[in-house]
């Protein structure tokens, strides 16, 4: 498995420095957080996307893809109206071609704040989602991008709160660029078996984050991750494994060295 790392682990300013420092580590790629690189991604020029692109490929990484999609923009509501509705669909699909002029491969749908319910009936707005989903993903499918669920904890939405829920949603879709995101913070947080959810789900699981409650070192709160790990391996999943956790309050560099170790101590399992 490859390992990748989110860019809200370290201060942006510092971009080249910390590539040096992850590629020395052994990463292979990072993941992005638009709003971290441009106040405005989506209005980002191509030269701009290039410049951005060239630093990272330099180092010998590769842009894995995005996460945090509307952290930036709260106004963006998938159920609030018709008028946010359009809206909403209209960015991602924009975010969906800055991934692709980066040469990114997947969107991770979180957005726990974007995707409230307001109050709507959950029928309603998940027969308004199966039609918005399959809209983003066709979009995706002319980049060559997948657009990714990320199935979150009943504390952190009020839409998609199980692994169970967010996979029967993409086989219900049944697009090709229409994919599962799994994130181990949502794993611990439902409780859901490792084993029999991700074997159930093992031909629809295209990203993974590594991460622990309130985004904190990988480790650090929740110690059950070999056992996802070993579900894992055992479906065979070779692409990125990605380490998603906020920046530290101190020792950035001393902490991502901890953690890319632990993840392959927990998930790189070369033994049974």
């Amino acid at each position: 498995m490859k390992i990748a790392i989110s860019n809200i682990a370290w201060e942006h300013k510092l971009l080249a420095q910390y590539l040096k420092f992850l590629k020395e580590l052994g990463f292979s790629g990072i993941e992005i957080a638009p709003s971290i690189i441009w106040t405005e991604p989506t209005d980002s020029s191509i030269e701009d996307r290039k410049i951005f692109k060239d630093k990272i490929h330099k180092e010998g990484l590769e842009i894995i893809g995005f996460h945090a999609l509307l952290f930036s923009r709260p106004d963006l509501q998938l159920f609030l109206s018709k008028k946010s509705r359009m809206a909403t669909i209209d960015y991602l699909c924009k975010l969906i071609k800055l991934c692709a002029d980066l040469g990114g491969k997947q969107l991770v749908f979180g957005s726990a704040n974007n995707r409230k319910l307001h109050s709507r009936k959950y029928s309603e707005c998940l027969n308004q989602a199966m039609e918005d989903l399959f809209q983003i993903s066709e979009y995706g499918r002319k980049y060559n991008v997948f657009f990714c669920i990320e199935p979150l904890g009943p504390d952190e939405t009020d839409f998609i709160q199980s692994i169970e829920e967010g996979g029967n949603i993409v086989n219900k879709v049944n697009h090709p660029f229409f994919k599962l995101h799994l994130d181990t913070k949502a794993l611990f947080s439902t409780k859901e078996n490792p084993n029999e959810i991700i074997s159930k789900f093992k031909n629809i699981i295209q990203h993974v984050h590594i991460s622990d409650k309130n985004l904190k070192e990988p480790g650090s709160i929740n110690n059950s991750h070999r056992n996802i790990g070993n579900a894992l391996k055992k479906i065979n999943y070779s692409n990125f494994l990605s380490i998603e956790m906020k920046k530290p309050d101190n020792e950035i560099k001393k902490v991502i060295t901890r953690s890319i170790l632990y993840v392959k101590e927990n998930y790189c399992i070369t033994k049974n």
